[in-house]
């Protein structure tokens, strides 16, 4: 069964509206209309949550949803990725600073463009955390 039909099923089992079940689980109402509606899927965060709520396995949310059990993979892949990037650009970073400091050179223009990557990386990863946190 489609993670849509389980929200649904659980939500009219327990009597509840899209807006009490939607507070009970700290997301919006539009975020539980996208799950029912199948236009969004739960991040893995929001599946802890309904199974810990309503006591039903993560197993039983996860595996009966095809598009749900690639997106909680492609998630973990691209937390993977930006954890990457973050480390690459900070060793870049680290890299500089021994440099500059080993041959008594400043590199002001390397220094600040990868500074500005490593900002805008982190920006990305915590605007993107946060979104998910959201249920959005």
């Amino acid at each position: 069964m489609k993670i849509s039909r389980v929200l649904k099923d659980i939500r009219q089992q327990n009597q509840l509206t899209q807006e009490t079940l939607a507070e009970r689980l700290k997301v919006s109402r539009s975020a539980i209309a996208r799950w029912e509606s199948e236009k969004g899927i739960p991040d893995i965060g929001n599946l802890i949550a309904i199974s810990r709520e309503f006591d039903i396995s993560l197993d039983m949310l996860i595996k009966e949803d095809e598009r749900l059990e690639k997106k909680v993979i492609e998630d973990s892949k691209a937390k993977k990725w930006h954890y990457l990037v973050i480390l690459y650009l900070f060793s870049i970073l680290v890299y500089i600073g021994v440099f500059a400091y080993l041959h008594h050179i400043f590199m002001a223009g390397f220094l600040i463009s990868t500074l500005f990557m490593l900002f805008y990386e982190l920006r990305i990863f915590i605007k993107e955390k946060i979104w998910m946190q959201k249920g959005e």
